[in-house]
């Protein structure tokens, strides 16, 4: 049981890593908490600046919407097992 949800758990997490971080690399408009890094860590800016700030956004929204995805799936199955089984003929 818990084998299946990691897997599915961790496609979650490589979708959102891959739609936000490509999503930041195509569309120029800052997005929290990419935009902070250089500020944060007072690194000069260079070309690939770019480059990190996407993948400090993928990081970030993909763990965030693993994290979501754990909790909901544990808060589904936990309502579907202590739910008593009706038998209907």
């Amino acid at each position: 049981m818990y084998r299946g949800r990691n897997m599915r758990a961790t496609a979650i997490f490589v979708a959102f890593f891959l739609l936000f971080t490509s999503a930041t690399i195509a569309v120029p408009v800052p997005l929290f908490p990419g935009n902070m890094v250089s500020t944060l860590f007072e690194m000069p800016v260079s070309e690939y600046m770019p480059y990190l700030e996407a993948l400090t956004n993928g990081l970030t929204y993909g763990f965030i919407s693993w994290i979501v995805f754990l909790f909901l799936a544990r808060k589904i199955e936990n309502s579907l097992t202590t739910e008593p089984k009706r038998i209907t003929r």
